[in-house]
């Protein structure tokens, strides 16, 4: 009878990445779905605390008007130029919506975003996200969530609908425009 050999390369890959993928998932860094739960609604139904006024309030709850979510973190110069242009568009009063920032930097803590948010000024609610959140909103919308630098924003019209915005820094005319074109009437 021959010896059999056990392991080998491919035993080896296979069990590396059986290891892997589920140290992934216990750290948190990919998700098992679950039939019970459903992760979009985590980012629209998670209740918030803008740091500024300590007003609690959910996504879900504003469907007066359309709402700009911008993930971003207290260190990225694009996330300010992006605020900025936002707290303009705001300030020209042509069409009504609402910011939510959300600090996606599981290192930061909301002491530090409000100090952020007071010596900028920038118009918004300014929430700490949650890991559940920022994990929730890249299930539904992908990674470019987690890439401030790309200023990343999403559009979450009256009815509910939402999407992401294309990577960059957009200007107040074309926030307008994405406003008053991007959700059905």
């Amino acid at each position: 009878m021959k010896d059999r050999k056990i392991g080998g390369p491919v035993t080896g890959i296979v069990l590396g990445t059986g290891f892997l993928l589920l140290f992934l998932a216990i750290s948190g860094c990919i998700t098992v779905d679950n039939p019970d739960t459903n992760t979009r609604d985590v980012w629209q139904t998670t209740l918030l605390t803008d740091v500024r006024s300590g007003t609690q309030f959910r996504i879900s709850d504003i469907q007066d008007r359309p709402v700009l979510i911008q993930a971003f973190t207290l260190t990225c110069p694009i996330c300010r130029q992006q605020q900025a242009e936002i707290s303009k568009l705001h300030a020209s009063d042509e069409v009504p919506f609402v910011m939510i920032g959300l600090d996606i930097d599981p290192n930061g803590d909301a002491a530090s975003l409000r100090d952020y948010t007071l010596h900028y000024g920038y118009y918004g609610l300014y929430a700490r996200s949650t890991p559940e959140l920022t994990g929730s909103l890249v299930d539904q919308f992908g990674m470019l969530v987690l890439s401030p630098a790309q200023a990343p924003l999403i559009l979450v019209c009256p009815d509910g609908t939402a999407r992401i915005l294309s990577p960059g820094v957009k200007n107040a005319e074309d926030l307008q425009k994405v406003l008053i074109e991007g959700c059905p009437a």
